[in-house]
């Protein structure tokens, strides 16, 4: 009993015992606060990539794919059809985005378009949650909406960005669009039109009001010989345009009939197309025979008069009432600056996020097709209509992917064969609840179906390896640095331990010639170190808790105080600070702490136990 008295008095009289508590504490709520963070930075990065990937993926070595894609789906049913939940075919390949800005600037970016089955890829993927639209996170399709996008993600609340043009995405800014090109086209059409007229007034020749005299000519020698050959036609250069100017040879001379004659010094005028003129034989860039079951894109050239030499394209549909094919691009490939504004409705401040286009526009895809021997169908392009933004917060994913219809990406490459078999370049599979993907890998891996020669078959850990495993590594370093820093505080409990044996010697005889015992002087040290681990411990998982809860409010109060992001969504890909509590973590902090604080109390109980008590008196 006495040495609980004895442990109490001490916590509270000893002033200087509270330098350990306090390094104790920091020690171990910070250890907590790292682990948290740096656990759910983990967690929602495996979550988005594996939102997005499947959990086996076999892909083709080739760029060209793999043909016969149904076929290949029976072989994986065939090997591993027992642990296969899913399977859905993918068409994978690099391309262009181009898209018009501000009614003339074009912007242009290098995209991974993917061609997904919208039918099947939500039951091996999770790419529709990350969409902007409610029903397309319910149901992902192609189809515009008529409007209900989401300004502000619903998945970060009241503290996600916000981005104010999706209020009018859909079949408003598709019909507002239309209505604003067909003006732009009239005017243009108008403009070449008076130019054109202009023009023809300013060439029309001059009429002479007055004839000129006749004017004898002067005595020539060869004016009787010249009279002999045929004079050659005249040709007025100020005749309309649109009609071909005959070649003028040359009259032959006195000298010598027998020059070759010299080329016509005036050239055939070109003629003047009419609008909305076309030539048959004029290719069509990136456009698809008819025969592949793809309507080629025609351009409709306008003007082309030496006045004017732009070119507009128009599509045959009517994009008041029609879409393009649909087509669901990164978020990042479109969003521009992100800046902070007072909402004057909420008195909120919002951090909001300009578009430069938004659903219901048209962009440009160009990529590669699969007939690499015919230059012409090589580089296919095609126009598509945005029908909803993609999200996942990775910015490896957002700044890259653009999804489209897979049967429409296979027609436009080349990848559907005469007989109707249609080639892949990726087969994405989904486990069975319970099925460990490694042996799902494994087994197709081991399969003959699939030879390693022309086959990757990866998890989508090993897709993602590199990444994941830095994470690891980081964390792995992060830990034993601040467990250093625990051990830190040990040793200052061991130094202020040493200091109280030396002043409680006198105490420490006492006790002993009061029948205490070697043993029991040392427990009464131990226990002292650890009921300050204990306290420590317990003060630095209480302030680790509290801090992962206000983890986001701390991060917006320093960035308010140093006027600057802590934690830049630009940087760390995440708009609120990810933190998960895990209690086995919290659990081997605890204990590590607590072994570090009764360690470090060892050699000062031994010395302590050790004392004689005459020698103790003495003192």
């Amino acid at each position: 009993m006495y040495k609980l008295l004895l442990i109490w008095r001490y916590l509270l009289t000893r002033r200087i015992a509270l330098v350990s508590v306090v390094s104790v504490t920091l020690g171990v709520a910070t250890m907590i606060v790292v682990n948290a963070v740096m656990l759910g930075f983990s967690r929602e990065m495996e979550n988005r990539i594996h939102g997005a990937l499947s959990d086996v993926t076999v892909s083709a070595y080739s760029l060209r794919g793999f043909d016969d894609v149904d076929a290949r789906i029976r072989d994986a049913q065939k090997v591993a059809g027992d642990l296969i939940e899913a399977i859905t075919p993918t068409v994978t390949t690099p391309g262009m985005l181009s898209f018009e800005f501000g009614g003339g600037e074009v912007i242009t970016r290098q995209v991974q378009i993917v061609g997904i089955d919208a039918a099947t890829n939500e039951r091996v993927t999770a790419i529709a949650q990350y969409l902007q639209h409610p029903e397309n996170r319910k149901a992902l399709s192609f189809d515009l909406r008529e409007g209900g996008y989401d300004v502000q993600n619903p998945t970060f609340g009241d503290d996600g960005v916000v981005r104010p043009r999706l209020a009018e995405a859909g079949w408003k800014k598709r019909r507002a669009d239309a209505k604003y090109e067909k003006y732009r086209l009239d005017e243009r059409r108008r403009r070449r039109e008076i130019l054109e007229k202009t023009a023809q007034a300013d060439s029309a020749p001059p009429l002479e009001d007055v004839a000129e005299e006749s004017v004898a000519p002067a005595v020539d020698p060869y004016a009787a010989a010249l009279q002999n050959f045929p004079k050659a036609p005249t040709y007025d250069p100020m005749e309309e345009a649109s009609s071909a100017a005959p070649s003028v040879p040359n009259a032959p001379t006195p000298f010598d009939a027998g020059f070759p004659e010299l080329e016509s010094p005036i050239a055939a005028a070109p003629s003047v197309p009419e609008l909305a003129e076309v030539a048959p034989e004029t290719p069509v860039v990136g456009a698809v025979d008819e025969a592949e079951n793809v309507s080629p894109r025609v351009p409709t050239a306008v003007a082309a008069t030496p006045f004017d030499g732009l070119t507009e394209f128009e599509t045959e549909i009517d994009k008041e009432t029609t879409q393009e094919t649909g087509a669901i691009l990164g978020v990042g490939l479109v969003s521009g600056a992100r800046r902070r504004h007072l909402n004057p409705a909420t008195g909120v401040e919002e951090l909001r996020e300009s578009l430069a286009t938004v659903p219901g526009a048209d962009v440009t895809l160009s990529f590669l097709g699969v007939n690499f021997e015919n230059p012409t169908r090589a580089f296919v392009s095609d126009r598509f209509t945005v029908v909803d933004l993609y999200e996942c917060r990775m910015a490896e994913y957002d700044e890259s992917f653009v999804f489209v219809p897979i049967d429409r990406l296979q027609k436009l490459r080349g990848m559907i064969a005469d007989d109707g078999t249609k080639m892949a370049t990726q087969l994405l599979i989904k486990a069975k609840p319970g099925v460990k993907i490694e042996e799902l890998r494994d087994r197709l891996r081991a399969a003959e179906e699939f030879p390693e020669q022309l086959f990757e078959i990866e998890t989508w850990r090993d897709q993602q390896a590199t990444t994941l495993a830095a994470v690891e590594m980081e964390l792995s370093i992060l830990n034993v640095l601040l467990f250093l820093s625990i051990c830190v505080a040990g040793f200052g409990i061991l130094a202020i331990f040493f200091m109280i044996v030396v002043e409680k010697t006198r105490d420490v005889g006492i006790l002993k010639s009061l029948g205490a015992s070697g043993n029991g002087i040392m427990q009464i040290f131990l226990l002292y170190g650890l009921a300050l681990g204990v306290v420590g411990a317990g003060l630095g998982t209480a302030l680790g808790f509290w801090f992962v809860a206000n983890i986001q409010e701390i991060a917006d109060f320093l960035s308010r105080m140093t006027g600057r992001e802590v934690f830049d969504p630009s940087i760390y890909m995440f708009h609120q600070v990810p933190a998960i509590i895990e209690p086995a973590t919290v659990f081997w902090i605890v204990v590590g702490s607590l072994f570090i604080a009764v360690a470090s109390s060892v050699l000062p109980a031994l010395r302590a136990a050790r004392l004689k008590p005459v020698d103790a008196l003495r003192i």
